[in-house]
Formats: structure tokens, sequence, C-alpha cells
């Protein structure tokens, strides 16, 4: 790991399959900045508490809270860090006016459509909501104090941090670039181990949409990558490489399996995943299909038909 004094990575308990997130803490000129809050449990409180006060700092020492993406690993503790520290809070607009949805709607608003285009049959899509729901933090709006749109130059003890706008994984997602010691803060968007969940959202493109934020961070000379999950790694154009191809191989396999027989996008999870899926985890197996489904369809491998039943099934072009 590279040695920067301006910046601690903070590994946090998380009560899922991830086991742990990464948060991370940035000295200002005055005052600390958190980059991310962690999940909200008692665990992952106490585990950032400690963290804080072993570096010789108190909650009213962090004058900023940064948040990469709105999913609940990541603010589950923010509106509690918020009172009590005080902190100016940092989010792109584009989680700013999701996390509103989400908080009208109380979940994911287009649920019950997905399932039904998916073909999820409805006993499964019960199931599956309130696997969901059991899991589920309740969302509250946030009303940040600087909205970022990407491109902005936030200052930090000896240097700067670059704001790179990935949308993708999430429509608001951020990563943090520091030219002065190469070091990027790559949320969810570039993990090495595992690929993040790229999922289906109406009318949108969304898997071209995370290729081209993948892209977007080749340009820059990155020394030292620091993850929201896992350890800090190197090779980070290798690591881009490796998800893009990854992405290519889903929708090969995706388009042999359509080449056999028309498929619904539950079909499909059923053929393409070898182990039993938990409710939970069917969830985001089918909306990350779904993503796969709208890429191909739009590059025009592959064409929808809709059944009696409002579900589509997929046939090469």
């Amino acid at each position: 790991m590279i040695q920067a004094s301006w910046i601690q990575t903070i590994t946090l308990p998380v009560p899922w399959d991830l086991k742990s997130v990464n948060a991370h803490l940035v000295e200002l000129e005055g005052g600390l900045m958190l980059v991310d809050s962690g999940v909200a449990t008692d665990q992952c409180f106490h585990a950032l508490e400690s963290a804080i006060h072993a570096r010789g700092a108190q909650w009213t020492d962090i004058r900023t809270l940064l948040l990469t993406h709105y999913h609940p690993d990541h603010i589950g503790l923010s509106w509690k860090i918020l009172g009590l520290t005080g902190a100016r809070l940092i989010m792109h607009r584009a989680d700013v006016a999701h996390l509103a949805e989400l908080a009208r709607t109380d979940g994911v608003p287009y649920f019950h459509e997905t399932m039904r285009i998916a073909g999820v049959p409805a006993e499964k899509a019960v199931e599956m909501e309130k696997a969901l729901k059991s899991h589920r933090m309740p969302f509250q709006e946030h009303h940040p104090q600087l909205v970022l749109e990407g491109g902005e130059h936030l200052p930090v003890r000896g240097g700067t941090l670059q704001v790179i706008w990935t949308p993708g994984h999430a429509p608001g997602h951020v990563c943090l670039y520091s030219p002065e010691t190469r070091i990027l803060i790559s949320g969810d968007h570039v993990l090495q181990k595992i690929t993040p969940n790229i999922a289906w959202h109406p009318k949108q493109d969304m898997l071209a949409t995370y290729i081209e934020s993948l892209k977007l961070l080749l340009p820059y000379d990155v020394a030292e990558v620091r993850p929201s999950h896992g350890e800090p790694f190197t090779g980070l154009r290798a690591v881009i490489e490796s998800i893009i191809e990854h992405h290519d191989e889903r929708c090969g396999e995706i388009l042999d399996l359509i080449k056999i027989a028309p498929r619904t996008a539950h079909e499909l999870v059923g053929l393409l995943w070898k182990r039993k899926l938990s409710a939970f985890h069917h969830n985001f197996a089918v909306f990350e299909i779904l993503a796969h489904l709208e890429y191909m369809k739009r590059r025009g491998e592959i064409v929808p038909q809709a059944q009696p039943d409002s579900s589509l099934t997929w046939n090469v072009s």
C-alpha cells in the first residue's frame, strides 16, 4: 500500500455476503473528510467510531461527508454521522435525485413491472420482494451542501482530489483521484476480485454507461486503487480490461442460449447461474441480465417479443 498521510482506509463490517466495506478518512486543511459511511448497524458504527478515535480525532473533527453513491453499505450511517458532526454533505446530483425517488416510493418504484417483463412467476416475485424488504434500510432524502457534476477539484492537505463521475453501478457514482499521490478512490466502480452489479433501469443502457465510465479512467496515471471492497491494488488498466472482457463473455453466453430457444430474463438467470440463488440474490441477477439484454438489443444482436402474460422473450435478430 502506498503510504500517503492524507488518507486512511477503514474496513467496516457488513452483515451480508461481502462481509466488509471500506470507508476513507481524508485530511483536509481544516478537519477531516469521511468518504462513505458504512451500513446502518451498531457494529459498523462502533467500528467506525473506534477508527476515528484511534486517529486521535472526534466526530466533530469530521467537517465533510462525501458519498460515492447511494447504496446502503455506503450511505447507511450518513444521517447519523451528519447529526453527530454537523459536516457538510457532498453527493452527485444524479444520486440525490434517485435517492429522493426511492424515499418517496419506499423501494424500487418499477419493481413489479420489471418482474413481469422478466417473466418472473408471481409467487417468486412476492418472495423476492419480501427478501429485499428484509434487507432494505428506510431511505430518506439527502440535501447536500455541495452537489457534484463531475470535474470538481476538492482541496485536501498537500493537494487535491479530482471528482470523476462514473455512472453505471449507480446513476451518481463518483471516483476520486489524487494527481499528487496517483491514488484512485474507486468506490464500487472498479473492484479487483468481483464485478459490481450493473442493474437495468427503464429507458437506459446501464451496461453501456458503465463500460464508458470504465474507459474514462484509462487516461489517468494511477499507481494504486483504494476500492470500497477488498484490499488496495495496482494494475488498474488490466483490471478494467478484465471487467470489460467479463461482460463481453456474459453477452456471448446469453446469445448462445437464445440461439437455442427464445428465453425470458428469468429463464436466463436459471441457466447462467449454476448454483441456486436465494430470493434476495435472484433479484440482483434478474436486473443484471436485463441490463445485458438491453445492451445487446441496442446493438442489434437480439430482439424482444411480447408474450400474453406481459413478459418478454428474447430472440436472435
